[in-house]
Order: C-alpha cells, then sequence, then structure tokens
C-alpha cells in the first residue's frame, strides 16, 4: 500500500513540485493573470483558515481530557538568558488546540509573507504555489493526521510532538521531556519556588 504521507513529504515531492510551478510560470504569462491568482490565493488562504477552525471543532468533539505531562526544555530569551524548564501538565485536547492556534499563527506569517514579495517586489508566482502547497501542508500536520485521516497517536504522532526542523537540526536538548525523571525533577523545582 502507498503510504501517502511519505511520497508528500519527501524531498522528491517538494522539489519536482518547485520545478513544475517554475516551469509553469514560464510557459504561462502569470502578469495577465495577477487578479485572478490572488483571488485564488486569498480563497485558498480563507479554505485553510476554515479548515483549521473546523479541525478544532473536531477536537472539542472527541473532549479526549487525557492528562497529558512534560517539561517543556529551557528556552534562550533575546537577551540571551535561559528561562528554567517548564513543567505543562495539560490535557490532549488542549494540547492539540494550542498545536493548530501554533498553525494558525504561522498560516498568518505566511500571508504576509506572500503579500510582501506580492505587493512590493512584483512576484506572482508565490500567490499560485502557496494556493497549493498551502493544502499540502494543511493535511500534513500532526493534527491533521490524527483527527482527519484516523492516524494512532504513536510514533511520530506521540504527543506531545517533537520538534521538527530543516534538515533534522535540532538539538535533542530543546525537545520536550517525557521520561519520569525530567518530571519529577521539574515538580520539585515547582515546589521549591
Amino acid at each position: 500500500m502507498v503510504n501517502y504521507y511519505q511520497a508528500l513529504n519527501s524531498p522528491y515531492f517538494n522539489v519536482g513540485s518547485f520545478l513544475f510551478f517554475q516551469q509553469l510560470g514560464r510557459f504561462i504569462n502569470l502578469e495577465n493573470y495577477a487578479y485572478s491568482l490572488r483571488i485564488l490565493y486569498l480563497t485558498a488562504q480563507v479554505t485553510i483558515l476554515v479548515l483549521n477552525y473546523y479541525l478544532i471543532h473536531k477536537i472539542k468533539q472527541k473532549n479526549d481530557q487525557t492528562v497529558l505531562k512534560y517539561v517543556e526544555p529551557a528556552s534562550q530569551s533575546w537577551d540571551g538568558s535561559e528561562t528554567p524548564d517548564q513543567l505543562v501538565n495539560t490535557t490532549v485536547m488542549d494540547y492539540d488546540i494550542a498545536e493548530v492556534n501554533k498553525t494558525i499563527k504561522q498560516s498568518a506569517f505566511g500571508i504576509l509573507m506572500i503579500a510582501f514579495l506580492h505587493f512590493k517586489f512584483g512576484f506572482i508566482q508565490p500567490l499560485l504555489v502557496q494556493s497549493i502547497l498551502g493544502f499540502k501542508t494543511f493535511f500534513m500536520t500532526k493534527e491533521a493526521r490524527i483527527h482527519f485521516w484516523g492516524s494512532q497517536p504513536t510514533g511520530d504522532l506521540r504527543r506531545p510532538f517533537r520538534i521538527e526542523a530543516p534538515f533534522g537540526m535540532v538539538n535533542e536538548k530543546k525537545q520536550p521531556k517525557t521520561d519520569k525523571g525530567s518530571i519529577k525533577k521539574a515538580e520539585k523545582a515547582l515546589k521549591a519556588e
């Protein structure tokens, strides 16, 4: 059976889609379709936003009140100082909603970037690319895979989700900790305050 997640998330698909849209932009004069592409882009982004809120609705419908305890690792602030490890005690439902809200904020930042590129520099191709790849990005999120596609929350879908970065360059120290020793240590530190 074909694993659609791996196929759509492979670097080959990303490079292939990039080359396809680049060639499409060369063969078709996108300047003539700027207004239509703006409408397509806006419609796609509004649809993705509606899908995100529908995903939140599905998460609330499931109402999974399973307790989720983990330690959020120390983060570095702008001035270079580190905050201590943070004990997080939440439910699966609240965690998933918070993750979807993060995705919405990331999408808003992406919309601002595309708007800047389009209106400041006159780039039209990103409107077409993001109109299509935005759906791929949404449907490949871990929350969509769990709540839309019915995947089991095991392996890479196990909560709390691992932090992912391009080329897998995330330090293990920055990953959420779920082991009992880390949780007890954070609880003791919290009681000491």
